[in-house]
């Protein structure tokens, strides 16, 4: 009686491996995504950081505060209301009186998936809150 050796996998055994992979997968990717967010997170801060140092350079010279973006000493990205990674868009408000200022970069594109921390804020006094109402020590910053 001569047996014969057969090499390879059986279609079971190659069903039972796509399975794995499959679980892995669905687990894995909510978890991947949601650190590329995190880390995108960066992007939006530093923009937000550099207009806010650009501001204060800005009222050093002028007395007041400036709600135009072009008017400040920064890069063109963000003059023209784009973080420099174009993650988020910037937008500038000052008070009536020029004296205070509040700038939003607000998520766009891929990055407006990121529910938690949709828009960041800062404002002259260094005040940092996001959209879900967090403050400086939270998630978002």
């Amino acid at each position: 009686m001569s047996r014969t050796l057969h090499n390879g996998f059986t279609l079971l055994e190659l069903m039972i491996v796509v399975v794995i992979l499959s679980i892995l997968a669905a687990i894995a990717y909510p978890s991947y995504r949601n650190q590329v967010l995190q880390t995108r997170r960066v992007d939006g801060k530093s923009a937000v950081l550099e207009v806010a140092m650009a501001e204060e350079r800005y009222y050093t010279k002028n007395k007041v505060y400036t709600s135009t973006l072009a008017d400040l000493s920064i890069n063109s990205a963000l003059k023209a209301g784009k973080s420099n990674e174009g993650y988020y868009t910037l937008s500038l408000s000052i008070s009536d009186d020029a004296s205070t200022f509040t700038i939003t970069a607000e998520a766009t594109g891929t990055q407006a998936d990121d529910t938690a921390c949709k828009a960041m804020s800062m404002n002259q006094s260094g005040e940092k809150t996001s959209s879900n109402g967090a403050t400086a020590t939270s998630q978002c910053w």
